[in-house]
């Protein structure tokens, strides 16, 4: 039940007792954690960028969902991010993908926000413009990202489901440039 402890005396003649560590278990065990560590945080990073791409996407939709919603309502295409949260201003996009203005009748027609929070920052350090483009006849949403070549690929995996090389011209997502992602969120009829 109880463990006996010899105590002896040291050269200086002061008592010691067999508790603690001694400096080699105490490297020994540093060592153990910094192997761990080495092989745990290349995989751990790995992990936070799939998440980074999952949000990307899921903004993405949401904002396509969000501009579906707004055409549905006012019979125009919002030209900026803003529109499809604070009230309509008075320009949208039409069908030929130029700016114009939105009639007073069709303006009381809005019912949003139809996003319920601030989409324009990416998880790996990229941002949604704030302004819609038309592209191919579709309301396209730009995402500048220093790391879009490299987030390509897997955007275009998440929302695509088609080739991942990076000189895509076909499906919703499209590089454009080397630094630029372009999701075409809805046609433009």
């Amino acid at each position: 039940m109880f463990r006996s402890v010899s105590i002896s005396r040291s050269s200086t003649g002061t008592r010691r007792s067999g508790r603690g560590f001694t400096l080699a278990e105490i490297l020994v065990t540093l060592a153990i954690i910094a192997v761990m560590a080495a092989v745990l945080l290349p995989a751990l990073n790995q992990q936070i960028a799939k998440g980074d791409t999952g949000r990307l996407a899921s903004d993405l939709t949401n904002i396509q969902s969000a501009a579906q919603a707004f055409v549905s309502d006012v019979h125009r295409y919002p030209a900026h991010l803003s529109q499809l949260t604070t009230a309509v201003g008075t320009d949208g996009l039409n069908a030929t993908g130029t700016t114009t203005a939105i009639p007073a009748a069709l303006l009381s027609k809005w019912k949003g926000p139809y996003l319920s929070r601030d989409v324009s920052t990416t998880g790996g350090g990229g941002s949604i413009l704030p302004d819609f483009y038309a592209v191919s006849s579709s309301l396209t949403v730009a995402v500048s990202s220093s790391s879009a070549s490299s987030d390509f690929a897997s955007l275009e995996a998440v929302l695509d489901e088609g080739s991942t090389g990076a000189t895509s011209s076909t499906g919703a997502v499209r590089m454009s440039g080397s630094n630029m992602v372009l999701f075409l969120a809805l046609p433009i009829q």
